[in-house]
């Protein structure tokens, strides 16, 4: 996709309505996330830490920083006392911790503290500090390093962007440290600049740009410093393309569907948008601006609009870690939204006015690298995510993401449904790979879906069109694996009014087509109303519906399944041909 021609074609409508936001609103968030703590509990475990150790404090130096930040702006000043004894507890034990990966984390967040802090601490105090800070050694306490890992990956530069923190201090030198790790983590990236983790996680190719942001917006000009940036400024437009109709991070792989997905899309657009300023190109530094701003924005209905700000994009019971790795806990992932959303402040620039962005624009379709697996597409509203070749542990391939502006996210799908998700859901619901997706029978007699295969699955793009009102393209799969037929055709259709998908078999041994259509049914605060008349299928919840019409006969599954997000149900489409038209449509009432 050529970029720089589709920006130059985006004209900003008489009608255009900017946010109305500025910088503070990312203190706003800050001060929300920090708001799920009660000060008084901070008393309390500050008090256990003070007469032990710190047993958790990659989450405790994230409320730290975060506390930090908001006193330095004049916000929450009357945390100051209990902050400083917060960081004390954090200097005092970070280097003495030598097992697990929480110092290669904590350090950049201590780092931001001081940096933040240190005007208004007294030298004695802020001698002390640093002395603890000082002391922290990489070989001994970070886990993420060469010594201790055969493949580096996104923890490492974490640390190093702690490390580079640490030398604008005059605590260290990272020099030889960078050496070593810098030439391994270069090969790293995809040819878009894209950051590949092992399994190659969407959240954390970003997360990990977003750490490269501080090093460089810290002022390292060393000899990484031009390909690292070269490698921003391409990913930087994979993301701004990325970011779905309704201004959310893409699924795929571990730690997705948390708040802090958005706060990382604001924290890399701000610092995009500066770029681009400084390049004269006040368009696309405009765009940016707007991606970040819609970016935070669509975090609201999670953290500012109930009782309890949530850390994932569902209601269920905070104990209850639906949807959640072992690994994503509240205590950390809750405070995380604040702390990550903080460099979006540190690189806004409000002279920056909005500019419409792709997102809200449409009128493309975008792949990915191989490495991702991933096909984007967006028109008049309606945009889509679908996975070739997806990872069983989290993901499913097919469609499996449909969404629309002002409608929730979990409507139409937001991921697909893993079988073996490697995240948490309650005994009770049946497990099964689902998306958006055809079926078809094998020789055995079984029904196969496209769902269920990835490994030596392989697919073709063809794009025919792509407008502002009609973008169309057919994706076709292949593979030893497809058992039954000799190729899989899904031709899509997207305007403002649906998605269209004509899905065709290829040399099929039997003249049947299937679908699966996974419908939300809750979220455990709102329940939806499924109706099937005529052969059509309505889901709706509050103002908002899915509605679902194909050639084919339709047939209700009653089980439950589960993902991220909540609970779902299952249509089923059958075509007594090898052919079948569905129209997906998402409208508000």
């Amino acid at each position: 996709m050529d970029f720089n021609q589709y920006i130059r074609n985006v004209k900003k409508p008489i009608d255009f309505q900017p946010t109305g936001m500025n910088k503070e609103f990312y203190l706003d968030i800050i001060e929300l996330a920090l708001g799920s703590y009660p000060k008084e509990e901070l008393e309390e475990r500050t008090k256990q830490y003070e007469a032990g150790r710190a047993d958790d404090i990659q989450a405790f130096s994230r409320l730290t920083s975060a506390i930090a930040v908001l006193l330095s702006l004049g916000r929450k000043m009357d945390y100051m006392e209990l902050w400083e004894r917060m960081m004390g507890v954090c200097c005092r034990d970070i280097s003495l911790i030598t097992e697990g990966a929480m110092p290669d984390f904590a350090v950049k967040e201590l780092m931001l503290a001081y940096k933040a802090m240190k005007a208004h601490i007294p030298e004695e105090k802020r001698a002390l500090w640093l002395s603890g800070l000082r002391s922290v050694e990489p070989s001994r306490n970070y886990a993420c390093t060469l010594e201790k890992n055969e493949r580096l990956h996104n923890i490492n530069i974490y640390n190093m962007a702690g490390e580079y923190l640490r030398e604008t201090e005059g605590l260290t030198r990272t020099e030889e440290y960078f050496n070593r790790h810098w030439p391994i983590q270069l090969n790293n990236f995809d040819e878009n600049g894209m950051y590949i983790d092992p399994g190659a996680p969407i959240l954390y190719d970003l997360a990990t740009r977003v750490q490269i942001q501080y090093i460089l917006g810290a002022g390292y000009t060393g000899k990484y410093a031009k390909p690292l940036d070269a490698m921003l400024k391409s990913a930087g437009l994979m993301t701004l393309f990325m970011q779905s109709s309704a201004f959310v991070l893409p699924y795929g792989g571990r730690s997705n569907q948390f708040q802090f997905n958005e706060a990382f899309i604001a924290a890399n657009a701000e610092y995009e948008a500066v770029r681009y300023k400084k390049m004269g190109d006040l368009v696309t530094a405009g765009m940016f601006k707007r991606c970040a701003h819609l970016a935070a924005c669509s975090v609201r209905r999670w953290i500012d609009q109930v009782d309890i700000p949530r850390h994932i994009k569902n209601f269920f019971p905070i104990e209850s870690k639906f949807g959640t790795e072992e690994y994503a806990y509240y205590d950390k992932y809750m405070i995380s939204l604040g702390c990550f959303i903080y460099p979006a402040y540190l690189y806004a620039d409000d002279s920056i006015e909005e500019y419409p962005c792709p997102a809200e624009v449409g009128g493309y379709v975008l792949e990915s690298s191989k490495d991702f697996h991933k096909i984007f597409a967006n028109c008049g509203g309606n945009s889509i995510e679908i996975d070739t070749k997806a990872d069983f542990h989290y993901d499913s391939t097919g469609l499996g993401r449909y969404h629309k502006r002002d409608i929730p996210v979990e409507l139409a799908l937001s991921l697909p449904l893993a079988k073996d998700a490697n995240y948490f859901l309650p005994e009770g619901l049946k497990k099964r790979n689902l998306s958006i997706c055809p079926g078809w029978e094998t020789k055995e007699g079984a029904i196969q879906f496209l769902s269920e295969l990835s490994d030596g699955l392989e697919h073709t793009l063809d794009v025919q069109c792509s407008t502002q009102e009609k973008v169309a393209f057919t994706v076709t799969y292949r593979g030893d694996k497809i058992n039954g037929c000799k190729a899989i055709k899904e031709a899509y259709t997207i305007s403002a009014s649906e998605v269209r998908i004509e899905a065709t078999l290829e040399d099929a041994l039997h003249d049947r087509i299937y679908y699966t259509i996974p419908l939300f049914h809750t979220n455990e605060r709102d329940y939806s109303e499924i109706s099937l008349e005529n052969g059509e299928a309505e889901v709706v919840l509050g103002k908002s519906s899915f509605h679902v019409k194909t050639s084919g006969s339709i047939n209700f599954e009653d089980s439950s399944f589960g993902n991220r997000n909540g609970i779902y149900k299952l249509l089923c489409i059958k075509g007594e041909a090898k052919h079948l038209s569905i129209s997906l449509i998402l409208e508000n009432y």
